[in-house]
């Protein structure tokens, strides 16, 4: 069983690195690149997983967790930012707040062994909530 993430990056290389990692840890990502993209697919789409970055050119991704906490998005959602620990946990608590379902940030550069170990277990612990789910 695989499981949809959304990758929100608008750097090439890391969004490339984030949806390999991703498929090695039972995802099948679809990349967004900026606010407006994003926002497109999260009223298009449900998503098992999201990774956003919070620097996305001009734009903040604060933008998207606003967006999210509108249609009540309960996602897995990992912050992956190069902002300070400062800046990282200031959003996370923002999150908090906005009753979304942030999970540990990870700062940039990225650990990569971190976020694989991360998005295999929102993997399972998706793919449990899957199996327990009422055929509907």
């Amino acid at each position: 069983m695989c499981n949809d993430l959304l990758v929100i990056e608008d750097a090439d290389l890391h969004l490339s690195i984030l949806c390999k990692i991703a498929q090695q840890a039972g995802f099948t990502a679809t990349g967004a690149h900026s606010v407006a993209e994003a926002a497109r697919f999260v009223r298009e789409r449900t998503f098992d997983c999201i990774t956003l970055d919070l620097s996305l050119g001009e734009q903040s991704g604060v933008e998207i967790l606003k967006l999210l906490a509108e249609i009540g998005c309960r996602t897995p959602i990992i912050i992956i930012s190069a902002s300070d620990d400062e800046a990282r946990a200031l959003t996370r608590h923002v999150g908090s707040l906005l009753n979304l379902n942030l999970r540990q940030p990870i700062p940039k550069p990225i650990n990569l062994a971190a976020l694989r170990r991360t998005l295999t277990c929102i993997a399972e612990e998706t793919s449990k909530q899957k199996l327990a789910a009422p055929a509907g």
